[in-house]
């Protein structure tokens, strides 16, 4: 009967302890799944930041070649 009553406080602490196990790795998973949600995010702002800069850039050297063309077409019609 004392056997017992151990091997049934022995499985219900093993219990215990895979149940706590699961909970704090579902924890983890759902932390992970933030962090992966927040990091896609940064990832996309950067992106598009970083697509504007060069878009901005390219605009400007056009712009640039565009005036000093202009400038030459002006000398050479004088």
């Amino acid at each position: 009967m004392e056997l017992l009553i151990f091997s049934s406080g022995i499985l219900a602490v093993a219990l215990v302890y895979a149940v706590v196990g699961v909970f704090k790795l579902k924890q983890q998973v759902d932390h992970l799944k933030t962090s992966a949600g927040t990091l896609s995010d940064i990832i996309q702002i950067n992106d598009e930041k970083t697509d504007k800069r060069i878009t901005d850039e390219v605009n400007d050297i056009y712009r640039t070649l565009d005036s000093r063309l202009d400038k030459l077409e002006h000398r050479l019609n004088k």
